[in-house]
C-alpha cells in the first residue's frame, strides 16, 4: 500500500472517531444531561432542553426555560424560576422557587417558598414536605 493512501486511511479513521466522541458528548435522545451551578451569586437564564439542573451554590438567580427533568437545590437563598419541571427536590434553606408546571415536589430543607401554577397532566403535583416552615402554594 502506498504511503499517501495509508495517510488518508489514518486521517479518515481519526475523523470518524472524533465525530463519534462529539456526538456522544452532545447527548442522545432519552439521555439525561445535567447542568450544575456550584458557585455563588450567579445570575443566568438557561434552556433546560430536558436536562437535570443541580444548584449547590447560594444566592443565585436562575431562570430555567423549557422542560427540566429534575431540579435539585441543596444551596441556600436561591431564587429559581422554571417553566416545566418533572421533579423538584429541595434540601437547602430559604429558597424561593416559582414553577409554571410541576409533577412532584420534595422538600427537606427549611423556610423555602415554592409557588406553582399547574400540576403535570392537569393533576396536582405530588408533594412531600419533611422540613420546617416551608410554604408550598398554588398561584
Amino acid at each position: 500500500m502506498n504511503h499517501r493512501v495509508m495517510k488518508l486511511l489514518v486521517v479518515a479513521t481519526c475523523a470518524v472517531l472524533f465525530a463519534g466522541m462529539i456526538s456522544r458528548q452532545a447527548g442522545t435522545p432519552g439521555q439525561v444531561n445535567e447542568v450544575t451551578f456550584s458557585k455563588d451569586d450567579q445570575k443566568t437564564t438557561i434552556d433546560c432542553n430536558r436536562s437535570a439542573v443541580i444548584i449547590t451554590g447560594d444566592d443565585n438567580k436562575i431562570i430555567a426555560k423549557g422542560e427540566c427533568t429534575k431540579l435539585t437545590i441543596s444551596g441556600d437563598d436561591n431564587e429559581i424560576t422554571a417553566d416545566t419541571v418533572n421533579e423538584v427536590v429541595i434540601s437547602g434553606d430559604d429558597n424561593k422557587i416559582a414553577l409554571d408546571t410541576v409533577a412532584k415536589i420534595s422538600v427537606s430543607g427549611d423556610d423555602n417558598k415554592i409557588h406553582w401554577k399547574r400540576g403535570a397532566g392537569d393533576s396536582r403535583p405530588q408533594v412531600s414536605d419533611t422540613g420546617d416552615d416551608n410554604a408550598i402554594k398554588q398561584d
